[in-house]
């Protein structure tokens, strides 16, 4: 031990002896570690053997009401679900919705999930996917902008007010971006079908609001998506984005409620009716196996 002891406290280019005072306080030193040592070990040893006396600091605690049991109650299998007609499908949701309202009365101004994202890292990625062409000084106009949360990234990222205006028919979500994003927010509950030409501005967007179907209409998946760009490029003086599901997502992942397309399909239509062999339309499928984003510039006169 004392020569362990040794080898810790003196440098290696000393090789001088040690003093008889100096070797008797390494020892003292080595006496003392041992002595420690011992005392941890046998505390150790003590706590092993009472573990069962022990208070489990959740042993006590009151569950009703957390939360938990109510979450097994609610949880539905797929067979479950399969089996359920649409009416009881909508008031599970429904329920579901008002129950998560109660638990958090902001959810709707803070939640990513409401607006159609996972969390909010993958919002901001969508978001930056979507706006990479568009210039800090270049106007927007948001079709199905939900709370209205790309005027707030875009404020972020350029670190200026935006030229921006939003439009959606989510009511309680306009209402919630309003007074989350009071005074300067302009959004707009309205279908954007209804959009006015004063509201042109540089850039017209549409970051996921095609992923579900928002209407009741039985057209065609590809038509909604074909009018919907023929509205941005009416609106727009620079061009126009839209990030849409595609039909290379894979299978375990579709839901019957997606709104789904073919990228070659975008592409070809956007190209015959807008390409003009001016190579001002881009087909980016790189970020995901499930989206795409298709962006059509304006042919300048």
């Amino acid at each position: 031990m004392l020569s362990k002891i040794k080898k810790l406290f003196m440098k290696k280019e000393i090789e001088q002896e040690l003093t008889p005072k100096q070797e008797e306080a390494m020892k003292k030193e080595a006496t003392r570690l041992w002595e420690e040592r011992v005392k941890a070990r046998e505390a150790a040893e003590l706590a092993a053997e009472n573990i069962d006396d022990v208070a489990d600091p959740l042993e006590d605690q009151d569950t009703v009401g957390d939360g938990i049991e109510d979450d097994e109650d609610d949880y539905i299998s797929d067979e479950e679900w399969d089996a359920m007609t649409d009416e009881e499908k909508a008031k599970y949701e429904a329920e579901i919705g008002e129950e998560e309202e109660e638990e958090d009365p902001e959810y709707l101004k803070t939640s990513p999930e409401v607006v159609g994202f996972d969390n909010r890292r993958q919002q901001a990625e969508m978001y930056d996917v979507a706006c990479e062409d568009i210039g800090p000084k270049e106007s927007i106009l948001d079709f199905g902008c939900g709370r209205g949360d790309l005027y707030d990234f875009l404020y972020r990222r350029n670190g200026s007010e935006p030229k921006y205006k939003g439009v959606d028919i989510n009511e309680p979500l306009i209402n919630a971006g309003v007074e989350k994003y009071a005074p300067n927010i302009n959004i707009e509950c309205i279908d954007w079908n209804n959009i006015k030409d004063t509201d042109k501005s540089n850039w017209c967007v549409n970051i996921g609001s095609l992923c579900t179907r928002y209407d009741a209409s039985d057209k065609p998946d590809i038509d909604i998506v074909k009018e919907t760009i023929d509205k941005m490029m009416s609106l727009c003086t620079s061009g126009c984005t839209l990030i849409l599901f595609s039909s290379y997502m894979p299978n375990e992942v579709k839901e019957d409620e997606f709104l789904v397309t073919d990228p070659v399909e975008i592409f070809d239509y956007a190209m015959k009716k807008y390409g003009r062999d001016s190579g001002n339309v881009a087909l980016d499928h790189t970020f995901s196996d499930s989206a795409y984003k298709i962006t059509i510039l304006k042919q300048q006169q």
